[in-house]
């Protein structure tokens, strides 16, 4: 490899300036053979062993490209990743989902940044990863010192939190300066769940028992995977434990001790939040949702993340929702229910559950 291609740490000083004023925080960069990753390669041969991916096909057809990222950008020898915080409350739909859809926002953002690598840079080649490519994100955050991997699974910036969402640029430039988190065990670790201490809230919040154990997560169990996901039916004893949610679940970050400081907003950047999304609010009145067409549902959906989520899905989330409040219903909410015919099984089996529960 030529000099030419070499990513020094005056370099990444003056990325990491660039890419705070653009609202990508803490970056940091990881080399793509650290041995850290090896742990992660582990884990994710014993989560596929387990058939723990459920309907998440992507999972075991992206697991080589996820151990090797060369197998998306030839020659790749580094991964460039920041933070991007959210603002949010509690409510039936995840915080990132209320927000302006991540996906764009973050890629418009990374963008920016390589542009910046190229000029620095000249020679290098760069692949702009959100999380739809397949690549060990949390870990090589952990790895590039923005923080840690709490027992809930997600990323925990010490100071502000976990309410982030990972973004990361694949490059061929090889990283000359020192390792944010160094390759012997007991630093590996901490790189992990350590920090976490004794603490169990997040795994003992979760309603579904969805964690087999710190930072070990059966999703076919998780809100997140049963209202986003998963297309089939929910099982009642799931479904109980669902409560009020529609799309996602933030109760293992909300329990979280490091997501408690009140002057977090105070210590971000305005420009680094992402935005709401355009236009008027969305409602999340599962009554509304029941029975919303195709072109009401793309208008309710657009520019958020619960684009992820199918119209039909989102229907049966809200009977689901509608099936575990209490009292009876109205005769015309029942005529409502009634009206859902048996053309998607998972749908009615939502509507009959409902009108057992409460008609």
């Amino acid at each position: 490899m030529s000099d030419a291609c070499v990513l020094a740490p005056a370099v990444l000083a003056e990325l990491a300036a660039l890419a705070e004023g653009v609202g990508l925080l803490r970056l940091g960069v990881v080399r793509l053979d650290h041995a850290g990753f090896a742990a992660s390669a582990a884990a994710l041969d014993r989560f596929l062993e387990h058939g723990r991916e459920g309907e998440m096909t992507f999972l075991r057809e992206g697991a080589a490209a996820r151990k090797d990222p060369t197998r998306m950008l030839p020659g790749a020898r580094s991964l460039l990743v920041a933070a991007v915080p959210y603002r949010g409350e509690s409510g039936p739909i995840a915080r990132y989902a209320r927000t302006t859809d991540y996906h764009t926002v973050l890629h418009e953002r990374l963008e920016v940044l390589e542009a910046e690598l190229h000029a620095r840079v000249p020679g290098v080649r760069t692949l702009v990863c959100v999380d739809t490519r397949p690549i060990f994100e949390r870990a090589a955050a952990a790895l590039a010192g923005l923080g840690f991997i709490g027992k809930h699974g997600c990323i925990i910036v010490p100071g502000l939190g976990s309410w982030f969402v990972l973004g990361a640029l694949l490059t061929t430039a090889q990283w000359r300066g020192a390792d944010a988190v160094g390759e012997d065990p007991a630093a590996l670790a901490k790189a992990r769940w350590d920090a976490c201490g004794a603490c169990t809230r997040c795994l003992d919040a979760c309603p579904t028992a969805a964690f087999v154990g710190p930072g070990e997560l059966d999703p076919r169990r998780c809100i997140s995977y049963l209202t986003i996901e998963h297309r089939g039916t929910i099982d009642d004893a799931l479904a109980d434990g669902i409560g009020d949610a529609l799309m996602g679940c933030d109760v293992c970050q909300e329990v979280c001790p490091y997501n408690a400081p009140r002057d977090r907003e105070a210590r971000i950047p305005e420009a680094a939040w992402i935005p709401p999304p355009p236009g008027p609010a969305r409602s999340s009145d599962p009554w509304r949702l029941i029975d919303l067409g195709n072109a009401p549902y793309r208008a309710w959906a657009k520019h958020t993340a619960a684009r992820r989520v199918t119209r039909r899905a989102m229907q049966r989330n809200a009977l689901v929702v509608l099936g575990n409040q209490t009292g009876p219903l109205t005769a015309e909410q029942r005529a409502r229910v009634e009206r859902i015919g048996d053309d998607d099984p998972p749908v009615a089996a939502a509507a009959r559950r409902l009108l057992r529960r409460r008609g």
